[in-house]
Formats: C-alpha cells, structure tokens, sequence
C-alpha cells in the first residue's frame, strides 16, 4: 500500500503532466485550424488578382493573392490545470470584414470607384456597398468539430501526457 506522501506526490505530478497536455492540446488544435484555413478553406476558390470574381454571400472568400492566407496565425496556447486556451486569428485589414459583414461607404468623395477585369469601360461607381459576409474562420472550427478532426488531433496531442 502507498504511504499518504507517495499519493500526493503522484497526484502532485498527475496534475503537472495534465496541465502540460492540456498545452499542448490546445496548441495542436489551434495549429491544426490554422493549417486547416490557409490548405483547405481559403483555396476552395481562386482568381487572378484585379480580376472580377462573385462569391456567394456566406462562402469564405476567393483567394486573389493569398494575403488572408499568410496572414493567418495561430498563437501559443497557455493555461492551468486542466485547462487551456490557444488562438486562431488573422492580421489581415480585410479579415473581419470577411468573416463578420459590413457595409462600406466613400470617405470623401459621393461615390466609391475602381476598375476591375468586370468593370463596365468607366469602371464601377457606387455610394455604398453591402457585404453580407464571407466568413472562412468559424465554419473551418465548425467543420473540424462535426467531422471530428479537431477532437483527433487534440486527443493525439494530449496521449502524451495522460497519467
């Protein structure tokens, strides 16, 4: 039979060892989804740079020249016990406009204009623009949920440390 010092020791280094597996869950996790965005979601459709492309609202965005896909980052996890938190993010300028929607007005001038390869020959003037949203974070989490993926790679990371 252990003595009670040998019970709190392993205890003690139980829960070291579940800390230091919850780190690094979170971790694979958050690196997995930002591998996931930048090989999967975001190259579901391309265009050519200042080529006119239509994306429904709702499906991630076209990749013209791959700036949400360099930019998208995944943070070093960090935590206590048995729990951790680690991020997925991206430092694009057009990222959150991507994900969540907005509606764009001109700053100075009445109308916003640009050509385009879509453009009629004077190019395109509007005095405001809705975008519905082209969201390409939270459904890459959602699908690595319901498929189950996510789960696995972070049960995988974490088999390491398991007392």
């Amino acid at each position: 039979m252990a003595t009670f010092q040998e019970m709190a020791d392993f205890w003690k280094d139980a829960r070291v060892t579940a800390e230091q597996g919850a780190i690094a869950a979170a971790e694979a996790g958050a690196q997995y989804i930002q591998k996931r965005i930048q090989e999967d979601t975001l190259m579901r459709s391309q265009h050519p740079p200042g080529a006119w492309h239509e994306t429904r609202d709702g499906d991630p965005p076209a990749v013209a020249t791959g700036k949400l896909i360099r930019d998208t980052y995944s943070r070093p996890a960090f935590g206590d016990w048995a729990r951790a938190s680690a991020a997925v993010g991206n430092s694009s300028d057009y990222a959150r406009i991507n994900e969540h929607g907005c509606t764009i007005e001109p700053v100075s001038e009445e109308y916003m204009h640009w050509k385009d390869s879509g453009a009629p020959v004077t190019g395109w003037y509007h005095r405001f623009l809705e975008n519905k949203g082209h969201p390409f974070i939270k459904p890459t989490v959602d699908e690595a949920v319901d498929d189950g993926s996510l789960h696995d790679v972070m049960v995988e990371a974490f088999r390491e440390y398991d007392p």
